[in-house]
């Protein structure tokens, strides 16, 4: 008999009460609540990266066609097209919308209509338009700045 006892004690063992999963449910639930937030916040900042690399390129592009038109496009983004006489029938190549989707891209053209200066802006849609401390990213070239001033300073690092 001795020995069914000792069996009966080691079913026992085996297993979980129900106040040691109701415990471990709750501290897997608390770490959720707090890894969550930081996690969404980390995937909007990691998106941000897309308006960088198009706005970039969409720079390179403007610095491209004043090489030939001896001023910048303001009339919007699409392909090369070069008025001489009137920036804003001067068009970049280039996608109104980031690689991934996640921005929009414009060239405000009231920075300057001598067509020497331009302020690129990159809105958020999408997924990515709940970032409203980014809305919007913008790059801006004129003569102070002429490699370009980015602003938000806290959305470019």
């Amino acid at each position: 008999m001795p020995i069914v006892a000792c069996e009966m004690n080691m079913l026992r063992i085996k297993g979980f009460t129900l106040v040691e999963l109701l415990i471990t449910v709750a501290i897997v639930a608390i770490l959720a609540t707090i890894a969550y937030p930081a996690y969404q916040e980390f995937i909007k900042k990691s998106r941000r990266a897309d308006a960088h690399s198009a706005l970039l390129a969409l720079q390179l592009a403007q610095e491209n066609l004043r090489g030939s038109c001896k001023h910048y496009a303001l009339g919007g983004i699409g392909s090369n097209s070069c008025d001489p006489g009137d920036p804003d029938n001067t068009t970049v190549k280039g996608s109104a919308t980031s690689k991934d989707g996640y921005y929009q891209l414009t060239i405000d053209g009231v920075v300057s209509s001598a067509g020497n200066s331009y302020r690129l802006v990159a809105t958020p849609v999408g997924k990515q338009a709940v970032d409203s401390v980014c809305n919007p990213i913008t790059l801006e070239v004129n003569t102070s700045y002429p490699n370009g001033f980015k602003a938000p300073d806290r959305c470019w690092e």
